[in-house]
């Protein structure tokens, strides 16, 4: 039999976009608060292009940008 080599797949939050309700600390990633819901959207979307990063919505609104 074959060795087997084990990939890991590893993303790192490059940005979270939230809201003013939303209470995020950002450690190593960049956080930036919109004023609304469509603001948010842009902000996310402009982010995610400049990075070439992929993007994820968590259940409370949080918009995540990723990159491996």
């Amino acid at each position: 039999m074959g060795r087997e080599s084990a990939q890991k797949e590893t993303n790192n939050i490059i940005a979270a976009v939230t809201l003013a309700h939303h209470k995020v600390s950002g450690g190593n990633s960049f956080v930036v608060e919109a004023q609304n819901e469509e603001e948010q959207k842009q902000i996310m979307l402009d982010i995610a292009k400049a990075v070439k990063g992929d993007v994820t919505k968590t259940s409370n609104g949080i918009f995540l940008i990723l990159k491996d």
